[in-house]
């Protein structure tokens, strides 16, 4: 697996919100959907408000875009009118026009949130971001409660440049999200480390000579909140972290000065980072002595929260049972130090227990499968807390393909019934919380890693979804599951398989005919950096490990190996499991779109589209504007030659089975 495909669950398409739900998506009709001035037979205001309203929840696009036109040429005003026919403009690409409606909507009732919010999705497709930024603001004043509205800002805020946003209401934006527990928080680091990297430079530069400039950090309630919520992806913050962490670590041992609270509040921050990084900040002999120190205290009695929460910083504390069992009963009133608690052990001891009932089926006998599990109980991968889960905004699993393959599109229909959907190689489980979206679905889950299907039960257990079974087995068994399946998605994981095409071929033939597949596959193009890392790695005989893995790190942040200090770029350099997924893995393979091509033409599967973001999409039409489904894959190799970074994360698209 790759943390990029779980980073990338698609580059999601952000649909415009409405007044209402509407079941279908515009790119399932749009081959029929023309804005014209012909409209139905004249009617009362009330008539045709009704009708636009009836056709548009059925989904009958075309006519309810008629019904608005006719509403609006007669000098009808209504708000939801305006921000309804939008939205429809919006999916059909009319940008400009959707704009001034949802505008128009605004003029008619500046209170109504809903098209305020539409308005910010357009400006965002638009690219005037500080404009959809201040949009969503103003849905936070109106509503505060409106439907992920702060998935809406948090996904502006992954895919934009922060210097281009006013910072005062970014702090306070963000000082929003990071109390709120639905929403993506490792895509909010861009916009925290642009408010706070001046901060932290003059904190290091002053930082030897003088600890105390730290109370900066210390009494920010924000940078607590940010320790505990986003994955610090960034060097000079990494630097400064270890460095306080030291000499916090050396001060407690030799029970220089007493903690007050705040530095206290910083202490288990930290402590919940270095769990979600998993420890792969590098610690000295000196702080090893002040550790066992600290230890010995502990075991003689001295347990109290600074103790417990500085070791935290170092181990995760559920390891530490065996020298400290007093570890499991200790009680506190602070409230931050409950919830290190319940991360550190109560959690992992959960996912131990979790363990023991989840089905196994088959057995895991290739070898580089066993090696590739080994991996994964080891580093389970990856660590997640939050995410955005909304049950009102299901979708059709055909809505949900053509939100990705656009400017393609799909118009089949799978039916009423219940529709099976296999997550193959889910991993810890944030895929398939991407799957939730899916309406009527079903999911089947399966992982070789037993550590990494115990954490998915748990947060799917934390999150009250009930629609996912869990199965440890090897793709190469999953016709043992005796199940066919609508939808398969299994992305970064083929490519760590001994033979890919035996993987591919086990799970074509538990995909209905006219089923959907999704995958991601490392490209060889994009990944050249890392090929000379795994090319060093192999030069040095590094081992898979946790004191090679910080060592090569440090190799890498040296200024003496400048061919491999873009790596520190990559917010997969930056915890332990992703490092080693990106670098030590134990198998890679890579492809480039010829070799694609040849695998999807042997296996009879139809190419739908690659998820991008739309600024590429949007580049290659420029190249290739005759090509309006995007579904070129000649010409996707010649924009890949031109722009090899494209696929810098993966190969990530839709297939369909072909009936045979």
């Amino acid at each position: 697996m790759d943390s990029s495909n779980q980073e990338r669950e698609g580059e999601k398409k952000i649909t415009a919100v409405t007044t209402f739900p509407v079941p279908f998506a515009l790119g399932e009709h749009k081959e029929n959907i023309t804005i014209n001035t012909d409209t139905p037979s004249k009617r009362s205001k009330e008539q045709i408000i009704n009708q636009a309203f009836k056709f548009h929840s059925q989904g009958n696009i075309s006519e309810a875009a008629k019904y608005y036109q006719q509403f609006i040429n007669q000098g009808f005003k209504d708000h939801q009118v305006f921000s309804n026919y939008g939205v429809i403009l919006q999916d059909i690409g009319k940008l400009q026009e959707a704009e001034l409606s949802y505008r128009k909507a605004i003029e008619i009732n500046p209170n109504f949130a809903d098209a305020h919010s539409n308005l910010g999705n357009v400006l965002k497709d638009i690219g005037k971001l500080k404009e959809a930024f201040d949009s969503y603001l103003r849905v936070i004043e109106i509503n505060p409660t409106l439907s992920n509205i702060y998935s809406f800002i948090t996904e502006l805020l992954s895919d934009s440049d922060p210097s281009k946003l006013n910072k005062s209401k970014l702090k306070k934006i963000l000082t929003i999200l990071l109390e709120k527990n639905d929403v993506n928080h490792k895509e909010l680091f861009n916009a925290f480390n642009f408010l706070y990297r001046d901060k932290i430079n003059i904190i290091l530069e002053k930082l030897d000579s003088d600890f105390s400039k730290t109370e900066l950090l210390f009494n920010d309630k924000l940078v607590i909140n940010a320790l505990k919520k986003i994955i610090f992806c960034d060097l000079k913050l990494e630097e400064l972290l270890i460095k306080v962490r030291r000499t916090i670590c050396n001060r407690i041992a030799h029970k220089r000065e007493r903690m007050n609270k705040s530095e206290l509040e910083f202490i288990i921050g930290l402590g919940e980072q270095c769990f979600f990084n998993e420890y792969i900040y590098a610690f000295t002999e000196e702080e090893k002595i002040s550790l066992n120190i600290i230890i010995k205290r502990c075991q003689n009695n001295e347990l109290n929260e600074i103790n417990i929460s500085i070791l935290s910083c170092y181990f995760p504390l559920y390891k530490l049972l065996d020298k400290i069992p007093s570890l499991k009963s200790f009680n506190s009133s602070n409230q931050s130090f409950k919830e290190l608690i319940e991360l550190q052990i109560k959690e992992p001891l959960k996912e131990i227990d979790l363990s023991k009932n989840i089905i196994k089926i088959g057995s895991i006998n290739d070898d580089i499968s066993q090696k590739v599990k080994s991996q994964y109980e080891k580093n389970p991968y990856p660590r997640w807390k939050y995410g955005n889960h909304s049950e009102s905004q299901k979708i059709s699993i055909v809505q949900g393909i053509n939100n990705e393959i656009n400017p393609n599109y799909i118009s089949q229909d799978l039916g009423d019934d219940q529709l099976q959907v296999l997550i193959a190689g889910c991993g810890t489980g944030n895929q398939i919380l991407q799957a939730q979206r899916y309406n009527n679905a079903q999911i089947t889950s399966i992982d070789l890693s037993l550590a990494s299907l115990a954490y998915a039960q748990r947060k799917i257990n934390e999150l009250g979804i009930d629609n996912v079974k869990f199965i440890e087995m090897d793709i190469l068994e999953v016709s043992l599951l005796e199940e066919q399946f609508h939808i398969i998605e299994c992305g970064g994981v083929l490519h760590h398989m001994e033979n890919p095409s035996k993987g591919l071929k086990a799970l074509v033939e538990v995909l209905k005919n006219n089923g959907f597949l999704k995958l991601g596959l490392y490209s060889e193009l994009a990944r050249q950096q890392i090929i000379e890392a795994r090319n060093y790695i192999a030069s040095k005989n590094l081992q898979a490990n946790e004191d090679s893995i910080r060592n090569f790190r440090e190799t890498v942040f040296s200024p003496t190996t400048n061919a491999l200090d873009s790596l520190s770029q990559s917010p997969d350099f930056y915890t332990l499991s992703s490092c080693r997924d990106l670098c030590f893995h134990a198998q890679e393979h890579r492809f480039n779109i010829n070799q694609l091509h040849e695998t999807l033409k042997s296996n009879k599967l139809k190419f739908l589209g690659f998820l991008l973001p739309k600024p590429v999409k949007s580049l290659y039409k420029n190249y290739f504007p005759e090509d309006k489904k995007q579904t070129n894959l000649q010409n996707w190799k010649k924009f890949e030659e031109q722009h090899p970074n494209t696929f810098v994360g993966m190969y990530q698209f839709w297939v369909s089975k072909k009936e045979n």
